[in-house]
């Protein structure tokens, strides 16, 4: 949701943990991530891409220099009122009373669906884990899978409390508001550039929220100021990055990733 103006990306690390293990970055990922570098009507007309390590630069042109691979597969989700329905199904065939949670019901239709053609259900991990959050939360089934699908990434701790104090408030019929760490201020650090990053993308999902479970107009309001706002400092801080203090040693980082990943190359061979 960004709209950077960036003329350079650098790799400091062609890997990264994909929630199972060690990968390294395919042909695909790393034009994506290039891909940022460069825009149309900006003062970057023209991106660049290259890696802070030489040895990684051999992948890197064979990247980019392969062809994108046409998608084989297509991902569906059901809907609410699928969902709905199925945990219904569940509940009048269970053998007990017992109510089952949001999250079992995601389990067993992922057990019990069949898809035919070139499709496959997608986003089954992140929506059992955001249905997990969401457990003691007095909602229709509807509802609750609906938020299943927000935009977030279910291991950001600080997306997680925004998602929870939205629909905390909403279903106990109080009006959700903006909370005070939401403020975006001047990046001073690349540390408190990534801040910025985070609290633009809270921002986003409580404006996600607000579209799906209208509550408060006059936060909207707000929160698109200061996404707007958070846009700009952002902007900013790359622009004047080379002013920016680094607090963290990346090198030794991709340097310990990169061993994992030789391991786990040689435990599977």
């Amino acid at each position: 949701g960004l709209n950077l103006s960036i003329k350079r990306i650098i790799f400091n690390s062609m890997f990264k943990h994909n929630g199972d293990k060690i990968v390294q970055l395919d042909h695909s990922s790393v034009k994506q991530i290039a891909g940022r570098a460069g825009r149309r009507n900006s003062p970057y007309p023209h991106g660049e891409v290259t890696c802070r390590d030489p040895d990684d630069m051999a992948h890197l042109r064979k990247c980019i220099g392969s062809e994108i691979q046409p998608l084989r597969k297509a991902g569906i989700i059901p809907t609410p009122s699928h969902i709905a329905v199925f945990n219904q199904h569940l509940e009048e065939n269970a053998s007990s009373d017992k109510k089952i949670e949001l999250h079992e019901t995601l389990r067993k239709f992922s057990e019990m669906a069949t898809l035919k053609g070139d499709f496959f259900l997608c986003r089954k991990q992140s929506m059992e884990v955001v249905s997990r959050w969401l457990k003691h939360i007095q909602m229709p089934t509807a509802e609750k899978f609906a938020l299943c699908m927000s935009p977030i990434n279910e291991s950001c701790i600080k997306s997680r409390n925004v998602l929870l104090r939205y629909v905390e408030k909403y279903s106990c019929g109080k009006v959700p508001g903006l909370h005070y760490s939401m403020q975006p201020k001047a990046a001073k650090s690349f540390d408190s550039l990534a801040d910025l990053c985070s609290i633009h993308q809270q921002l986003e999902l409580f404006l996600w929220l607000q579209n799906k479970l209208p509550a408060n107009a006059v936060e909207v309001l707000r929160a698109v100021t200061l996404k707007e706002r958070a846009t700009e400092m952002i902007n900013s801080g790359l622009f004047n990055a080379d002013q920016l203090s680094l607090n963290h040693d990346y090198i030794s980082n991709d340097v310990r990733v990169k061993k994992e990943w030789a391991n786990e190359r040689k435990d599977e061979e």
